[in-house]
């Protein structure tokens, strides 16, 4: 187990770990009898980075990395104002309330051990090989933090609720989802609408042959996101900052919604009837995803360098004018500025489906793509002032956590925040 244990961590700090790999070498990280042979490779990779690639001196580093590595104090409080973890997310002066006894202690301690081996390979990978931001989503640990300080100002801007979505009914009229009573909202054409208790948008069929067809639009707001049960029983979820135009009943010869933003698709088979994904609205040419039955996401925001579809189940074609790419599981289309359409034979398809398993994601992305995707999730405004470094940044942290969590840890690389009202200013 040793063995495997050194070979997996090796392969992850030289950066050449798959992500089968990544996740085996976590799950060793958070056994108990591993700690030892954890403590080893974390100095021996400590001592291993150069003295260029460090962000702190030599004395900063060493009480840091002690603080990391100091086993957690049993019985009583316990005060350490180290890097800790709250809910499995980085903080500064974290306070550990330890009133619990028997084997509840014993569980809620070998969590607490788990995650400061975690967060210790995260800055390991911070001051060597990039940014690891590796966070967890909310868990009932006992664990408290205080606020954390950026520039002498407190960040405490909360993660949304994830529901910030309205609907827009065929005469123009709106819902807004979020504060809507489970249960049926609405009647739109020969189709029921209703929400469920589980968050979910659903579309029932009245009869088997529709006499009336209009058009919804449910569309999210900054830190909003949705899902919606078509009327061919196709889900769909949509990110932040989207919209979906879609027909309250499918007739003709094809399955046709239009999409501004990110969603994710599983689309109900019907081989008589194609499902297709039209990326901006009917009046322009825009770019067409057509499937009978598959998985896939497709990330079409304004303010991005391209379109990708990425696809996991199935197979899908994407279509721009005479261009078009058919996609295998595992690949990924991606559509330039200026029309130019390329295939990914080895897309990075969790990085894309990050969002709708509630994480922010990042791979080799420098500051200002992820700033676009704060914007999208914390609802504020990210403005740059002087020359701010040319960096990139690889990780994830849940979309539960305080935008301040994501903040403090990509400060590590000498890039600093601060924060007026609703706008986050970067600075070198």
């Amino acid at each position: 187990m040793d063995k495997r244990l050194r070979y997996l961590f090796h392969r992850w700090f030289d950066k050449t770990a798959t992500a089968e790999e990544r996740a085996e070498l976590m799950a060793l990280l958070g056994r108990t009898e591993n700690d030892d042979e954890t403590h080893t490779l974390l100095q021996e990779a400590w001592d291993k980075l150069g003295a260029e690639e460090k962000v702190f001196s030599e004395a900063q580093s060493k009480e840091m990395l002690d603080k990391i590595l100091r086993p957690a104090g049993a019985g009583g409080n316990v005060r350490d104002t180290g890097v800790g973890t709250e809910g499995g997310r980085a903080s500064a002066g974290v306070e550990y309330e330890r009133a619990k006894t028997g084997a509840e202690y014993g569980r809620e301690k070998a969590v607490i051990r788990m995650r400061r081996w975690m967060i210790a390979a995260a800055v390991l990978l911070l001051l060597g090989v990039g940014a690891w931001l590796l966070a967890g989503r909310h868990a009932s640990s006992g664990i408290a933090s205080s606020p954390v300080l950026i520039k002498n100002k407190p960040i405490d801007v909360p993660a949304p609720n994830g529901n910030n979505a309205i609907l827009t009914l065929a005469d123009g009229s709106t819902v807004v989802l979020d504060s809507a009573k489970n249960g049926e909202l609405v009647r739109q054409g020969d189709a029921q609408v209703s929400k469920s208790n589980a968050g979910r948008l659903i579309y029932n069929a009245i009869g088997h042959m529709p006499s009336a067809i209009v058009y919804n639009t449910v569309s999210t707001r900054r830190g909003g996101q949705f899902q919606i049960v078509l009327p061919d029983g196709s889900k769909v979820w949509l990110n932040t900052v989207s919209s979906l135009r879609f027909p309250t009943a499918f007739t003709g010869t094809e399955r046709v919604v239009e999409l501004k933003g990110e969603a994710y698709f599983e689309v109900a088979k019907n081989a008589a009837l194609p499902f297709v994904v039209h990326v901006g609205t009917r009046e322009d040419k825009g770019m067409d995803v057509r499937v009978l039955g598959t998985q896939f996401d497709v990330m079409a925001y304004d303010n991005e360098a391209e379109i990708r579809t990425t696809l996991l189940e199935g197979a899908v074609n994407v279509i721009k004018g005479d261009k078009s790419k058919v996609l295998a599981p595992g690949q990924q289309a991606k559509l330039d500025k200026q029309g130019g359409l390329t295939l990914d034979a080895n897309a990075d398809v969790e990085l894309a489906t990050a969002w709708k398993n509630g994480f922010t994601s990042f791979r080799s992305a420098d500051i200002r793509s992820i700033m676009r995707q704060v914007e999208r999730w914390y609802d504020i405004d990210v403005v740059y002032e002087g020359n701010v470094p040319d960096r990139t940044f690889s990780g994830g942290i849940s979309r539960d956590a305080n935008l301040s969590d994501l903040i403090r840890l990509l400060e590590v690389s000498k890039i600093h925040f601060k924060v007026e009202g609703r706008k986050l200013i970067v600075t070198p």
